[in-house]
């Protein structure tokens, strides 16, 4: 009966918190998915952060609490990795990712990391805690590069003043015209006494 419940207790064990290649191929298309309807790039798995979440997961699992700072704090935990922007999310109760993306969407800090500009890798862990309260936590770490603000601001302007760039342009190529004849007008002004002194010497 020991040897029964033993294999029970296992499997549950074995079923809750997924393994890492699984739950990244799953993290990875539901977040790319939810970062796309708010016109962000795409994440893709990096195995230096799925170590580091691995880490804080294990690290919570293993205290029964949740926190950033239980281990390592997460400034120092991500110094090693050096990106140019990083947010990390966490969470514990929840059985499975569908369940914890879900909390994170309707959390607002959470939600801003979810759709952080710049990141474009991630590295998502669970860990079991069957002794604490929560029994499962996860951690979930995305990083990358700042958005190129320089770029993104001189292509906005450029698409928004387009149609006012226009027609200046248009005008400034109408003004040649208006100043060729106004050039005739002052050269006739000119020729026009020694013409009409030539024809009063006729007879």
């Amino acid at each position: 009966m020991r040897k029964l419940v033993a294999v029970v207790v296992a499997a549950v064990m074995a079923a809750g918190p997924a393994c890492a290649e699984e739950l990244g191929a799953t993290a990875q298309a539901a977040i790319s998915r939810y970062r796309a309807e708010h016109r962000l790039p795409p994440v893709t798995p990096d195995a230096k952060l799925m170590r580091l979440a691995a880490e804080q997961a294990n690290a919570m699992a293993r205290a029964g609490v949740l926190d950033h700072d239980v281990g390592r704090p997460f400034q120092v935990r991500i110094v090693s990795y050096g990106p140019e922007v990083a947010v990390e999310n966490i969470a514990a109760g929840t059985k499975t990712f569908a369940a914890t993306l879900d909390v994170w969407q309707h959390s607002p800090g959470h939600d801003a990391n979810l759709r952080k500009a710049g990141v474009t890798r991630f590295g998502i862990a669970s860990a079991a805690a069957p002794d604490s309260k929560y029994k499962v936590f996860w951690a979930l770490i995305m990083a990358g590069d700042k958005p190129k603000h320089g770029v993104r601001e001189a292509r906005g302007p450029a698409h928004m003043t387009a149609p006012t760039q226009g027609p200046k342009v248009r005008v400034r190529t109408e003004r040649a015209p208006a100043q060729s004849t106004d050039l005739m007008a002052s050269l006739k002004g000119l020729l026009k006494p020694l013409l009409s002194s030539g024809s009063t010497k006729s007879p």
